[in-house]
């Protein structure tokens, strides 16, 4: 059997390292993928859900005052009219 020279040897081994490692990176990458997809829906549920809870505020807020706009920052509630619901139309 021949031997193959150390130098050459030495390239294979180091190409065979580089492939290892190449691997495991996508293997992180591909995990860490999942994770984000993950992550993805748990905020976009989230979101969906606040949503619903803003919906049913608004409900509540008309069942109590009527339809009309709130202002988040001074948490006036402004009813509306039917000028303004004919505009609006």
């Amino acid at each position: 059997m021949a031997q193959v020279k150390e130098e050459h040897l030495n390239a294979a081994r180091e190409t065979r390292a580089k492939q290892q490692q190449i691997q495991m990176e996508l293997g992180a990458l591909y995990v860490s993928s999942l994770d984000l997809a993950a992550r993805q829906q748990a905020l976009t549920d989230e979101l969906r859900a606040s949503g619903d809870e803003i919906k049913a505020l608004m409900e509540t807020l008309e069942a109590d005052h009527g339809a009309g706009t709130l202002n988040l920052e001074t948490g006036e509630f402004t009813p509306e009219t039917e000028a303004q619901i004919e505009i609006v139309k």
